[in-house]
């Protein structure tokens, strides 16, 4: 039995914008480590954006997962 739309926590149109969303920050963040030695940035910001980098990576995949199953969990 189906759930009616106003009951499902997210709708495919949004999380794909959050996709979207996450994958731009991704690249962003993996062109800014890649050329630290021409910004000389210091190593604890490296770090930070380092963790950061890997924290959009897992809610990415978090999000990618939600994103290919349907409302009874089934693979889309």
């Amino acid at each position: 039995m189906r759930k009616p739309d106003h009951a499902r926590p997210s709708e495919p149109h949004a999380e794909r914008a959050e996709l979207v969303r996450l994958v731009r920050r991704i690249q962003a963040l993996t062109l800014e480590l890649q050329e630290p030695r021409r910004r000389e940035l210091d190593h604890a910001h490296v770090e930070a954006k380092g963790r950061l980098l890997e924290q959009l990576r897992w809610r990415l995949a978090a999000v990618a997962r939600r994103a290919a199953t349907d409302e009874l969990g089934n693979a889309a």
